[in-house]
């Protein structure tokens, strides 16, 4: 029965043990988060559409019409 007691030890540390956040802070981690990976979302777009029209143009110098 280890396992539930470890259950039981577990719930008891997340309540009575842990420092939380306020809600105001995780609010504020949270969207700078998403605006973070937004961000990154579009470099790593534009940079995929770089290197896309570039390898475009490259084997279309060796298409025969």
């Amino acid at each position: 029965m280890k396992f539930i007691q470890y259950i039981k030890d577990s719930f008891e540390e997340l309540n009575n043990h842990m420092t939380w956040s306020s809600s105001k802070d995780a609010q504020k981690t949270t969207v700078t988060v998403a605006i973070f990976t937004i961000v990154f979302a579009l470099a790593v777009a534009g940079v995929d559409y770089v290197f896309q029209t570039g390898l475009d143009n490259f084997f279309g110098m060796f298409k025969s019409n």
